[in-house]
């Protein structure tokens, strides 16, 4: 830690200190005073609001905004998506296209950094943010990591026809299509499954973690009947100029015996048509039902639920045939919702998005280097989790002294400048003509925190503000600009922006 830095936090009040150290209190802590509903809901539901997006949000008031943010395709997005394209080639190449782009030198990682790349640009500037928030919800659910040979070509076709395609639509239809993914075949290694030696991989996975859940009620003869049902699904991948690399049932590979599974009887004699009549019946199974709703409101309302919301949102699933936007309404508009302020802590990626989109930061020429280097060390960058499970989405596995201490170097390297040539926050636009500690303080919390303080908080932060000064007096403009610095440093480090 450099020696300025060490002297402001000799200086900081102790109990403002202990706030930013420790990362905001337990979640059943009730000290903070709760935001309004409409902070909460931009909050969990955006990668953090910026100001215009706040100000349309009271516009159109809580429930206009879900409803407008559901029917995503109809916010124009044509500006994120020309411009991205038109940066980065690859995210409209076919398997095959990327894989023979690949054998060139060059461009040996392009599609895994433009894919990288194009997630920042989405998650930042997308006016489809819960969109763009249920497309990392569903790439964590059924996870691929994304640096493993071919995966960094395969990965960025999933993403565009399966995750895109379906984030808010039927589970069952993201079901179907994750199953014929190049990128599931090949990370599960179904590809492999022949009805001469049954690979279960991907059968304990897909009953696991992307439907029934590891207590859904199945068993290990379940397992090997699913892998049976699933002999044959494969790639295709033949040579030659032409061809596509795509889904391809191998009839000759596949058992055409009875099975049984899942209580369900599967005849002799059927192939492919066997494997998506299981995928539906898992879908439309109770204990996949409850499986999502629990990973939908553990997402959105808490890292323990309330169970009476994991039960309207199963019962909605089953209602709707498993609709995803259905159950995001029940669940925005529900009380167990409005009620779990500060019940979740931002992941790293949710942490460094909203600090540059609250902030105003902005990001110029090739900024995405420096962010995949943030998101190294806070432990989170996209499609970077090594195993299938996705990452974890539980705030006691991210909270730590390092990962605290981490969080802090982030926020105030970016505040002094220091994060990155292409990554600047202009404090002008913040502070706007606040000039006294007071004055300070009350615009810096309305901007970047968007919530009331505790009368002993905003003391503190005045505190910080003031130094020697009296909270009334406006401060000459040097010593302005560097308390204004540190008051943000401690609101963005503090437990009002680090939960939600």
């Amino acid at each position: 830690m450099d020696p300025a830095r060490r002297q402001f936090l000799g200086a900081v009040p102790v109990t403002a200190l202990a706030a930013a150290k420790h990362n905001g209190p337990h979640p059943d802590d009730a000290s903070l005073p709760a935001p309004d509903d409409l902070s909460l809901l931009l909050s969990r539901a955006t990668f953090g609001a910026r100001q215009a997006e706040v100000e349309r949000a009271r516009m159109i008031g809580y429930a206009g905004w879900i409803e407008e943010q559901l029917a995503y395709e109809a916010i124009d997005d044509s500006a994120v998506e020309n411009a991205l394209h038109a940066a980065f080639p690859t995210l409209a190449m076919s398997n095959r296209q990327l894989i023979e782009n690949s054998l060139i030198d060059a461009n040996r990682f392009q599609a895994l950094g433009e894919l990288r790349a194009a997630t920042y640009v989405r998650q930042l500037y997308s006016p489809r943010q819960l969109y763009e928030v249920m497309v990392e919800f569903w790439s964590n659910h059924f996870n691929i990591e994304h640096i493993d040979g071919p995966l960094r070509e395969f990965k960025t076709v999933d993403d565009r026809e399966v995750i895109r395609r379906h984030a808010l639509g039927r589970f069952r239809d993201l079901l179907q299509a994750s199953a014929k993914s190049v990128a599931m075949l090949y990370y599960l290694d179904n590809y492999t499954n022949v009805a001469t030696g049954p690979n279960e991989n991907y059968a304990r996975e897909l009953m696991e973690l992307h439907t029934l859940g590891v207590d859904g009620g199945y068993s290990e003869t379940d397992v090997k009947e699913v892998a049976r049902i699933l002999t044959g699904w494969s790639i295709d991948a033949r040579l030659g100029s032409g061809t596509e690399i795509t889904y391809l049932f191998r009839a000759l590979s596949h058992d055409m015996g009875a099975k049984q599974a899942l209580g369900t009887e599967f005849p002799a004699g059927h192939g492919q048509d066997e494997g998506e009549r299981l995928l539906d019946l898992l879908a439309a199974h109770p204990s996949t039902a409850n499986f999502i709703a629990l990973k939908l409101a553990r997402r959105f309302a808490g890292d323990a639920p309330q169970q009476s919301l994991v039960d309207a949102l199963a019962a909605t699933y089953m209602q709707s045939d498993g609709d995803i936007r259905a159950m995001l309404r029940v669940l925005f508009n529900s009380s167990e919702f409005r009620n779990s302020a500060d019940q979740k802590l931002k992941r790293p990626a949710e942490f460094v998005a909203s600090l540059l989109r609250v902030t105003g930061a902005t990001t110029v020429g090739n900024f995405y280097r420096p962010l995949t280097d943030v998101l190294t060390t806070l432990g989170q960058v996209p499609y970077g989790w090594p195993a299938p499970n996705g990452y974890p989405d539980m705030m006691g596995y991210w909270i730590s002294t390092t990962s605290v201490l981490s969080r802090w170097n982030v926020v105030f390297d970016l505040l002094e400048g220091r994060l990155a040539p292409a990554l600047r926050v202009d404090l002008a636009a913040l502070l706007g003509s606040a000039a006294s500690p007071d004055a300070i303080v009350d615009q810096l919390a309305g901007r970047l925190l968007r919530r009331p303080l505790a009368e002993a908080d905003r003391a503190q932060f005045v505190a910080v503000a003031a130094g020697n000064s009296l909270p009334q007096r406006p401060l000459p403009d040097g010593l302005r600009w560097a308390r204004a610095r540190d008051v943000a440093a401690l609101m963005l480090t503090s437990p009002y922006f680090q939960y939600r």
